[in-house]
């Protein structure tokens, strides 16, 4: 792997990451009738969180497997 395919993969990395920081007060903030936010949310987000690991964490294993050689 070069330095510019290892550069991508910590920007797509950071990029998960990124969206698991603002999912939670972006998800605060949306209107509902009652003021608050909709119970169902407590459950999707833990489990939005934990694909956005998943996903993290095979992106990462991936680009470590990977070799120089190919």
């Amino acid at each position: 792997m070069n330095k510019a395919q290892a550069m991508k993969i910590v920007i797509v990395n950071l990029g998960f990451w990124f969206v698991a920081m603002l999912l939670h007060p972006l998800i605060r903030m949306l209107p509902t009738g009652s003021g608050s936010p909709p119970k169902i949310f407590e459950l999707l987000i833990p489990v939005f969180f934990i694909m956005l690991a998943g996903g993290s964490t095979y992106l990462l294993k991936s680009a470590i497997g990977k070799t120089k050689d190919g």
